[in-house]
């Protein structure tokens, strides 16, 4: 990979300003702070915080978005679309999973925000318990601040792909904005950005996050490393949902990708090992050890890093089940029939759509 490239924190910065209007289509742009007062924070502002010689212009025109629901705005690229992916409506079918993801992607990738109520903990009693009832965290203690709130951001650091995750709270709901790290260095801008210009309901004024130098460098590698390229296919098949989100290890296969492909979209991100526990985030999802669900489409799901995932097609019964899966940077298909208490578990979508 090419070797980090330092620049002049000060000179991208007026490079930026120049580029970057006070206003774009009506907004007002945030606060331009000076730098933190403590060393090993400091404020994160658009392309300021990357210097790979991954080339990118830097991203000028914006637009606000207002959420309807839980009333907090945000700025996104213009070119961008904005689609709600999860919405749980009242009463909630699942109090402890996802009440809303609004999903923001672009050329240069996707970026969901999730919201879950905060069950009346502060952040890091949540933090503590998602990690217990989901997946283990990077960490739970806060090392950074978003919307003037202390906020837990941090790099997931997976075989297949990377994540950027950022948890903050507002005392009422939890928020995750989460970035499937890409080989493209506007995406990570894009993400920056927003965080920047996150905004709680109720206050009008702009709070520009601070992010520690260190998860800003371990971003950084992480999008100079990244095999997820943002094309439309993998090994001949198409899907332009699947490839923002799972690498095909440069035309040889990923497993992430076929089981995405198979269902024509999936709420899962990150390496196979992590979806079981990303289940119980979904209210429209369940998972099961023993069998797959009779007269569906399954997921078969194997633990570990990075983990395995195949996709079946329609269990009917019986000891065995048909799979077809890839195989990360070794195969683009394969199928097989295995015993059904091979895999360690199974995905399934609660309500699968009707033939």
């Amino acid at each position: 990979m090419g070797k980090v490239k330092f620049v002049s924190v000060f000179v991208l910065l007026a490079l930026l300003v120049s580029v970057v209007p006070g206003a774009v289509m009506g907004r007002e742009s945030p606060p331009q702070n000076g730098p933190s007062a403590v060393s090993s924070v400091r404020n994160c502002r658009s392309s300021a915080c990357f210097h790979t010689e991954l080339s990118a212009e830097p991203i000028s025109d914006w637009l606000r978005y207002e959420d309807p629901d839980y009333a907090f705005t945000l700025e996104y690229p213009a070119e961008w679309k904005v689609e709600t992916t999860i919405q749980q409506s009242v009463p909630f079918s699942d109090p402890s999973a996802i009440i809303k993801r609004q999903t923001f992607s672009g050329p240069e990738g996707s970026i969901d925000l999730d919201v879950w109520f905060s069950k009346g903990y502060d952040l890091d009693r949540w933090l503590n318990w998602y990690g217990k009832t989901r997946n283990e965290l990077a960490t739970t203690h806060a090392n950074a601040t978003i919307a003037g709130q202390p906020a837990v951001v941090f790099v997931e650091n997976g075989v297949t792909v990377d994540m950027l995750t950022a948890f903050f709270s507002d005392g009422q709901y939890v928020y995750r904005l989460w970035y499937t790290i890409t080989h493209n260095e506007r995406g990570a801008q894009t993400y920056w950005y927003m965080l920047n210009t996150f905004t709680l309901p109720g206050r009008e004024k702009v709070i520009t996050a601070q992010v520690s130098e260190e998860v800003e460098r371990r971003a950084q590698q992480a999008v100079a490393d990244s095999r997820v390229l943002l094309g439309n296919s993998c090994c001949g098949h198409y899907s332009s949902y699947c490839s923002v989100y799972f690498s095909c290890c440069s035309d040889q296969g990923n497993c992430t990708w076929w089981a995405c492909y198979k269902f024509g979209a999936v709420p899962f991100r990150g390496d196979a090992g992590t979806w079981w526990g990303q289940v119980p985030d979904y209210p429209d999802w369940s998972r099961s050890t023993g069998s797959p669900r009779r007269y569906q489409e399954n997921i078969a799901w194997w633990s570990g890093s990075p983990g395995h995932v195949a996709y079946v097609a329609n269990y009917t019964g019986g000891n065995d089940t048909s799979i077809t899966e890839m195989l990360w940077c070794q195969s683009c298909y394969r199928a097989r029939t295995i015993p059904i208490s091979g895999p360690s578990g199974y995905i399934c979508e609660k309500y699968p759509p009707q033939p």
